[in-house]
């Protein structure tokens, strides 16, 4: 049970959360696709927010996260992110996010509305390669992944912000979130292999998740803070 305190802190599992919120290290995978903006629409209908589109394609995020060290604990993560745009605000609306603890699945819900649920991921962020094998919590095979970059890293960090974007309760709750990447390798190449009877796998099978993705991302070293979430009406 999360708890909201008079000081605007959250109590989790009798553990009190601030903000913001700090991830301080963890390595992080992406595989960006683009999929039929018609297909991805019905996934955000009745939600108030509006998908990117361009020439027909909206960009999906196939995301693969490894927590090492933060407020959250230590866990893995995978998530289905889309961008969207709520109100003339762009940001990212996050689909889908197995987490592998529940306290981070506790507090990602109450804190920010993001759709965490539980699920079993053995993880692997090393270098140029990245592998998952994501199953839900009774071992029903979600997804496998193997992403894979081209030598070399670039040679500066990146900082920048995002907004979270997520519907709850006829709202959207906006979540500004302020990241610093370091160690980041680009590539074109990963193989995603979708399981059966569970929703996650079949939303991608049905968006026609293309062979090759548009970009492959790993990043050895992601910090970043997020902060309380606000209320929107839709």
């Amino acid at each position: 049970m999360a708890t909201h305190l008079e000081d605007g802190s959250w109590e989790i599992q009798g553990r009190r959360l601030g903000f913001p919120v700090r991830i301080t290290e963890a390595a992080a995978a992406c595989a960006t696709y683009l999929v039929r903006t018609d297909r991805a629409r019905r996934l955000v209908e009745g939600t108030g927010l509006e998908l990117l589109s361009f020439a027909g394609r909206t960009p999906l995020f196939l995301a693969l996260i490894d927590y090492r060290v933060n407020d959250l604990g230590d866990y893995d993560e995978a998530g289905v992110a889309f961008l969207a745009r709520h109100r003339g605000r762009t940001g990212t609306y996050i689909h889908q996010l197995p987490v592998t603890q529940t306290f981070t699945m506790e507090a990602g819900r109450a804190l920010w509305g993001l759709p965490k649920w539980l699920g079993r991921a053995e993880l692997a962020i090393d270098g140029r390669d990245a592998t998952c094998h994501l199953a839900d919590d009774a071992g029903r095979h979600v997804l496998t992944a193997a992403l894979r970059t081209l030598p070399g890293r670039l040679p500066w960090p990146v900082s920048g912000g995002v907004a979270a974007l997520a519907p709850r309760d006829g709202e959207v709750l906006v979540s500004p979130v302020r990241a610093r990447l370091s160690g980041i390798r680009v590539g074109r190449s990963a193989t995603v292999v979708l399981g059966g009877g569970h929703a996650m796998a079949d939303e991608l099978r049905a968006l026609g998740l293309p062979r090759r993705p548009l970009l492959t991302t790993i990043v050895d070293h992601v910090a970043f803070e997020m902060d309380p979430a606000s209320a929107v009406g839709r």
